[in-house]
């Protein structure tokens, strides 16, 4: 089953699919920089894909996830580099991003892609709450990084500021 789940993806969406929770991630530490949260919120982004991924109950996530474990440093660091790159422009990078991997789902049962687009829009509401901006636990700024990869995605992000 998993493999037959690997197969339905070139290697260029498969690599989205695998970067795409750290590039959401990154898209809203971007959004609010916080100094003080900045430990919290890389820490939300290192553990979250695998706490969320048990709980998806997807064998789709559940292969995304194990390969995230298993190049994590390498990932995060490809994205901190793009970030760095073009900080303006990574945004709407993620946003492209998220499009092309629901376009790349659209090839697995519904059930398997909602499940790997709310899987990838909980890390990065895990992400925007682990550190609190002015009292709030999703400041504006997050929320709206995490309502345009919704957009993407054609699903609701379902966040309340």
């Amino acid at each position: 089953m998993a493999m037959e789940l690997r197969e339905q993806f070139t290697d260029d969406e498969w690599k989205n699919l695998v970067s795409l929770p750290y590039a959401i991630s990154m898209a809203v530490i971007v959004a609010a920089p916080s100094v003080l949260g900045a430990w919290g919120e890389m820490k939300a982004m290192i553990q979250e894909p695998t706490h969320l991924a048990a709980d998806s109950g997807s064998a789709l996530v559940g292969l995304v996830s194990a390969e995230m474990q298993s190049k994590g440093k390498e990932l995060i660091k490809e994205q901190q580099d793009l970030m760095k790159r073009d900080q303006t422009g990574y945004r709407n990078m993620t946003v492209r991003a998220a499009k092309s991997a629901s376009e790349a789902l659209s090839r697995v049962s519904p059930d398997e892609a909602t499940a790997y687009k709310q899987w990838s829009l909980g890390i990065g509401r895990k992400v925007a709450e682990a550190a609190k901006e002015h009292g709030v636990a999703v400041s504006e700024s997050e929320k709206a990084v995490l309502d345009e990869i919704s957009d993407a995605f054609g699903i609701s992000a379902g966040i309340a500021a």
